[in-house]
């Protein structure tokens, strides 16, 4: 229906789960790794700023913006895990609890982002960030982890998939350009 409106599909984002009750998972190099310190949001906007620059939908944020989320009832710096190269910030992984009682699968957890600056990746720095992050979790009594995954971002997929996480359900985004003669790509 929405392609015979004009609308043109534009984005896939695949919603992906992991059991992380039972399983266990391989153990994290501790060194650098830990959780966001007051103080860091601004190195924290700056780092998820170089991120995501350039990914789709990605709107760079200020550091107030990141001061509020942290503020969120949900949130906490210690629910933001980091890695640092001296006192730079090289890449994070931000967990989220969710407060819903009633859930059927036990408590949930949520990965709501994980990023690495450009100059450390394929340094297998985001698969330890995911681990340490998800070490948190289950600490925190997490039986279940979600996540969303942009279809396109092949090296993200790769690596959730790697370490169990399953697709559940896809996101669709359809965009409609407002002009004489509507066309996709």
């Amino acid at each position: 229906t929405l392609l015979k409106m004009g609308f043109c599909l534009v984005r896939r984002f695949l919603k992906m789960r992991l059991n992380i009750a039972d399983t266990r998972q391989p153990e994290i190099e501790p060194a650098g790794y830990r959780h966001l310190l007051p103080g860091e949001e601004n190195k924290l906007t700056e780092l998820q700023n170089i991120a995501f620059m350039g990914t789709w939908g990605y709107n760079p944020n200020t550091t107030e913006e990141i001061v509020y989320r942290i503020n969120l009832s949900r949130c906490s710096p210690e629910d933001i895990i980091v890695n640092c190269v001296g006192d730079k910030l090289s890449g994070y992984c931000w967990t989220e609890k969710d407060d819903n009682e009633n859930q059927s699968a036990g408590e949930k957890g949520r990965i709501s982002m994980l990023g690495v600056d450009p100059a450390y990746r394929s340094r297998g720095l985001g698969k330890q960030l995911l681990l340490a992050a998800l070490a948190r979790l289950k600490e925190k009594g997490c039986q279940v982890v979600e996540l969303a995954v942009d279809s396109e971002n092949k090296e993200a997929y790769a690596l959730y998939e790697s370490l169990g996480f399953k697709v559940r359900s896809s996101t669709y985004w359809y965009e409609k350009m407002i002009t004489d003669s509507p066309h996709c790509e």
